[in-house]
């Protein structure tokens, strides 16, 4: 995955949550706050609440964008 890839899902307008998928593990991502991108952009610091993930932005190997619910979509 390209950096420019992560970037455009932070700046979604509206902004549609995903995962991150990390030795096993996903890491979900609700809100583009959670996000920091460090270091040169090299370094990414994900806040989840109860963890704080800091990852290589070389290692993320993919996103995957969810869709919105149908309880979103009303209104």
């Amino acid at each position: 995955m390209k950096l420019q890839n992560l970037e455009a899902a932070l700046n979604k307008r509206p902004f549609r949550p995903f995962e991150v998928p990390v030795n096993g593990k996903v890491i979900l991502v609700r809100h583009p706050e959670q996000v920091f991108l460090a270091e040169q952009k090299t370094t990414a610091i994900i806040d989840t609440g109860d963890r704080i993930h800091i990852l290589d932005v070389d290692h993320i190997r993919k996103i995957t964008i969810l869709r919105r619910s149908a309880s979103s979509q009303k209104g």
